[in-house]
């Protein structure tokens, strides 16, 4: 157990009366990994790790820090590593979890991308159905991926997170891009009790991209608090973090969004934007966008669009019949097919569309 972890940290201290450089948890239990279901494709190779990722992983840097190594370390979960046999895999690698209502489970991936290879990781995070009255209230559910990706080469992580069981959610990330590289992070926050996620890519090669396309919905007492870096090393490097979402039902998020232009990374450019609609009055949102530089030919831009439904939309819509909850839930469920459209799987983007449409026809959206 580790009594205390300082995660999500900021690369640079700011805003230190807000009280939001960082986050504290505390009373983390990880009993081993999570039994998970994996489609591997032709084109892709999958290696158990017993003792963990090899030592070029370790030395990646998660979105989360730190602490969440230590905690993958002290677990002795083990480790799965997936890498690129051929050019291109055709179809996607697909690893589904299904949490149980007392899980304390913690999961470690590697994803090695060789040069010119293309590749797309799917990671479904669901949970059983609701088990609430024999549930362990201090469950925990936790995935760590590191990924290198080599010149040229391009992956597409997608990670949805719909776990309501598990009341703890630790999801980090750490990626290295090489020469020309991609990588794409398609994140889809769906529920959970409290949800913690980082992610940091270290673009340490020329013209290498990272982009994230992020959707989340918020209701019932939910927590999620979310750490984004995108550091720039490489000449002519580019990242991308968009962020769209919808706060409800006295639900709090937090949202660290970092672009970092380190000394050398002439010619870089780096976007952020969010987009929050807030749609009670006892919601908490917290958003902190932030640009450091250390190289002076740059561009970074990055913007916040907070607000609530426009009052002659409601309106409209209460005209012709449709009754205000219906409104909202339509709104949210608009936001996060957005980016579902994005998903390079035609199987996933049905499971997560006929997911959204039994908690709107439920009420949970």
């Amino acid at each position: 157990m580790m009594e205390n972890m300082k995660i999500n940290q900021l690369p640079s201290k700011t805003w230190n009366w807000l009280k939001m450089n960082e986050t504290a948890i505390s009373g983390i239990t990880v009993s081993g990994a999570h039994e998970i279901k994996a489609e591997i494709p032709a084109g892709i190779s999958k290696t158990n790790c017993p003792a963990g990722l090899p030592d070029q992983f370790r030395e990646i840097a998660g979105g989360m820090g730190p602490d969440m190594d230590v905690l993958v370390r002290e677990s002795a979960a083990g480790a799965v590593l997936l890498s690129t046999d051929g050019d291109l895999a055709e179809t996607p690698v697909r690893i589904g979890f299904t949490y149980g209502s007392s899980e304390h489970s913690l999961n470690t991936f590697g994803i090695f991308a060789k040069e010119g290879s293309k590749m797309t990781v799917i990671m479904d995070m669901a949970a059983e159905a609701d088990g609430t009255s024999g549930a362990d209230h201090t469950a925990l559910s936790g995935v760590q991926t590191k990924l290198i990706l080599e010149k040229d080469a391009e992956v597409t992580l997608v990670q949805i997170i719909r776990n309501d069981n598990a009341k703890t959610v630790l999801n980090d990330i750490g990626a290295k891009v090489a020469d020309g590289a991609k990588f794409s992070v398609i994140h889809l926050f769906l529920s959970g009790g409290h949800v913690y996620n980082g992610c940091k890519a270290d673009l340490v090669g020329k013209k290498s991209t990272f982009t994230a396309d992020i959707a989340y919905t918020v209701g019932n007492d939910a927590v999620l608090d979310m750490n984004y870096v995108a550091l720039h090393e490489g000449k002519k490097s580019v990242s991308e973090i968009k962020t769209d979402g919808v706060l409800h039902e006295n639900s709090k998020k937090l949202f660290r969004g970092t672009i970092d232009f380190k000394k050398g990374a002439a010619g870089a450019v780096g976007n952020e934007k969010e987009d929050v609609l807030l749609l009670d009055d006892d919601v908490v949102n917290q958003t902190i966008p932030l640009i450091l530089c250390a190289e002076e030919d740059v561009e970074g831009n990055h913007g916040a669009t907070i607000g609530k439904l426009d009052d002659d939309m409601v309106f409209y819509l209460e005209s012709r019949g449709m009754e205000l909850p219906k409104i909202y839930k339509m709104m949210a469920k608009a936001r996060i097919d957005a980016v579902l459209r994005l998903v390079p799987d035609e199987k996933t983007k049905a499971d997560v569309a006929s997911y959204l449409e039994s908690e709107a026809t439920n009420g949970r959206i």
